[in-house]
């Protein structure tokens, strides 16, 4: 029963990401080129920077046409899908550090959650140096952006 829920799960994404294909593909040639894509993307309400869009032009165009076509569109569909489902945890991450919810991490919250997540308790002088490394605006705080961007320059 599982293997037949998730074929038709998958059955479902797939005609939902021809429909999306086909909604990108503006004169219908079954290659989605920069332009196409761009404004399929802001059509839909996702708008993409255009250095992700060459991004993705050029990690999955697979066979150099310049476009992609709708095996390649596939890929940077799960991708971009398996990226926001690492952002929601990031975010989740962010919001239960911020125990106070002003969308900040404080001193106090960082040390907090150091000692409840690592198992580990930081000196405030520690809690200071992974300050002066996150903190970029010198707010005295650590923002969701500045959390996001120290998450992203682990995974790297």
């Amino acid at each position: 029963y599982n293997e037949y829920k998730s074929y038709l799960s998958m059955n479902k994404m797939d005609s939902e990401a021809l429909a999306l294909f086909k909604a990108f593909d503006r004169n219908s040639d079954g290659r989605l080129n920069f332009e196409d894509l761009r404004q399929g993307f802001k059509d839909s309400g996702m708008p993409v920077s255009n250095e992700l869009l060459k991004d993705l032009l050029e990690r999955f165009d697979t066979d150099n046409d310049g476009a992609l076509d709708f095996a390649e569109m596939l890929t940077v569909l799960a991708v971009l899908n398996e990226q926001n489902e690492v952002d929601t945890g990031i975010h989740k991450m962010f919001q239960a550090m911020d125990k106070n919810g002003n969308k900040r991490i404080s001193k106090s919250e960082l040390k907090r959650a150091m000692a409840l997540y690592l198992d580990k308790s930081l000196s405030d002088r520690e809690i200071e140096e992974v300050m002066a490394d996150v903190d970029y605006d010198r707010d005295g705080y650590i923002s969701f952006n500045e959390f996001y961007r120290c998450i992203h320059l682990f995974k790297k």
